[in-house]
């Protein structure tokens, strides 16, 4: 039996004896929903700081073509990814249950605040408030999935996420708090979405 080939057997039987040992295999998603937030992002500041000729009312154009864009992306990169070796450990598991809730909260804290500017005349200022949201769900993900996976290390994108949504609320009403996401979307999602990419598993007729 070659070395290779006895790698393989220990890597098998590691994931078969501890499953929280299986790499997580949701990286693309980070890199995704991160990438295109990232470009939001800018775009929103660049709107509302005046950088582009482009009236504010546009900004609500450029989450809706966030949110469409990054469901069609999902739905097109998903395929296959339960074939992977490890996709039923318990780190996956979670990982793509937190995820899941983590977005459908929100979405729905998303159609509370446009409700409430809407039809309650409430302040827009609020919609700031949604990226303090969306942070701290980035930081209760990533550290319950560190816990409950040998991913340790994303306790580190779950504590940049944590300091960022203390500190967000400073930056209400003004269009440098987009820029300032922007980054630390940078490094709490995309650059850990492309790590665990690079260690995730390969189908077998990949």
């Amino acid at each position: 039996m070659s070395d290779a080939q006895t790698s393989d057997l220990d890597y098998l039987r590691s994931v078969a004896e501890s499953g929280e040992n299986a790499p997580l295999i949701g990286g693309r998603f980070l890199v995704i929903w991160g990438g295109l937030a990232m470009l939001a992002c800018v775009a929103h500041w660049a709107i509302m700081a005046q950088a582009v000729p482009i009236a504010q009312p546009f900004v609500g154009a450029v989450w809706l073509v966030y949110g469409a864009t990054g469901l069609i992306l999902t739905a097109i990169f998903c395929r296959g990814l339960m074939r992977k070796p490890g996709s039923g450990s318990i780190g996956n598991r979670v990982n793509r249950i937190i995820w899941r809730s983590v977005g459908i909260g929100i979405g729905l804290y998303v159609a509370g605040i446009v409700f409430s500017v809407t039809a309650l005349d409430a302040s827009p200022v609020l919609f700031d408030s949604i990226l303090t949201i969306a942070l701290f769900g980035y930081a209760i993900a990533f550290s319950v999935t560190a816990a409950l996976s040998a991913e340790k290390w994303l306790y580190g994108p779950a504590w940049i996420s944590i300091a960022a949504a203390a500190l967000s609320p400073a930056f209400y009403g003004r269009p440098e708090l987009y820029l300032m996401v922007a980054t630390i979307i940078l490094f709490a999602a995309v650059v850990p979405g492309f790590r665990q990419i690079g260690r995730e598993p390969r189908v077998v007729d990949e």
